[in-house]
């Protein structure tokens, strides 16, 4: 009797399938110019444009090739073994490790801290100082680069003339090519620069939180780091995570003011992987090594966008529980 009744069942369950295929196939040629425009058509752009570029920069990581000529040597993973000896690659892993963590450490929480600041009822013209300070957002790498470039020049720039002519001129460097100190400068120039997006995305954030949460802790005797730490940070648990994982993503891809301000040097001291992969893959005409740092750099991007996609999925499965 039980067997009939299993047998019952899975013939109903295949019969709701064919019933649920019939009706997307039935769906689908009623409305076909919908779906081929609506998913087809982006699904068409996003391969010819983002798929295949990867698949061929992995496919070209296992040769060896200038470039330049037709002729590819295939040697495998040979490019990969190369990598985890080559000094000057771990190196450049080093410095983008760095520049990640100081990324997450200075923009995102001075950004955070402005957006407290900006949202609390006693500041005045807040909206005109959260535009000045988004503005370096919108200016170009290059132009940054080039710009503090002129301003920590050791002779003539701006930095060490106002230190001297406050008194502290003990205080003066060679900004740029002190190997003790000129990651951290690039580092806290692309801070600079880059501080105004978490401050944007954290106001917003504030801004959506309800005031009666805020009254309710004062009510409780909460003062503002306590309010801070019990209300504000677990609410933009989401824009944190949105915040990081863009950040370290763009920091992995850091390439314009290491070209533009140092050029890797000296000695390779601000080399990072993106600069480190346009020098072996366009100026030292070593295009498969060259991919090969591609596919890290796209390995290690993909991992993090996972965890904040994973993170926002959960995040809205939660919520629809």
């Amino acid at each position: 009797m039980r067997a009939l009744q299993s047998s019952g069942g899975m013939s109903e369950s295949i019969q709701d399938l064919r019933d649920g295929l019939r009706h997307v196939w039935l769906g689908y040629r009623q409305h076909q110019f919908i779906y081929l425009a609506g998913v087809g058509l982006p699904l068409l752009v996003f391969i010819a444009f983002v798929g295949i570029p990867i698949l061929y920069t992995v496919y070209l990581s296992l040769f060896n090739w200038d470039g330049i000529g037709i002729q590819k040597t295939f040697i495998g993973l040979q490019n990969y073994q190369t990598l985890i000896v080559d000094p000057s690659f771990l190196l450049s892993l080093k410095n983008t490790t760095i520049w990640t963590l100081l990324t997450l450490l200075v923009p995102v929480s001075m950004g955070f801290l402005l957006a407290i600041f900006l949202t609390s009822a006693q500041v005045y013209m807040r909206g005109t100082i959260r535009s000045l300070l988004f503005l370096p957002t919108t200016m170009s790498l290059v132009t940054v680069g080039i710009m503090f470039s002129l301003i920590l020049n050791p002779i003539f720039g701006a930095m060490n003339i106002v230190l001297r002519n406050m008194g502290l001129g003990f205080l003066q460097r060679d900004w740029l090519s002190d190997t003790s100190i000129n990651l951290y400068t690039l580092i806290f120039t692309y801070a600079w620069l880059w501080v105004g997006f978490p401050l944007t995305m954290f106001f917003a954030g504030i801004r959506q939180i309800s005031a009666e949460l805020y009254e309710t802790a004062q009510i409780e005797g909460a003062n503002v780091f306590q309010t801070t730490r019990f209300v504000t940070i677990p609410l933009l648990r989401p824009v944190f995570t949105a915040v990081m994982v863009i950040a370290v993503i763009n920091s992995v891809k850091a390439f314009d003011l290491v070209f533009t301000m140092t050029r890797g040097g000296p000695y390779g001291r601000t080399s990072v992987l993106g600069y480190y992969m346009y020098l072996q893959a366009f100026l030292s005409y070593r295009y498969g090594y060259g991919a090969a740092i591609s596919v890290i750099i796209l390995i290690i991007s993909s991992v993090f966008a996972y965890v904040y996609l994973r993170h926002i999925a959960g995040e809205s499965l939660h919520g629809a529980d």
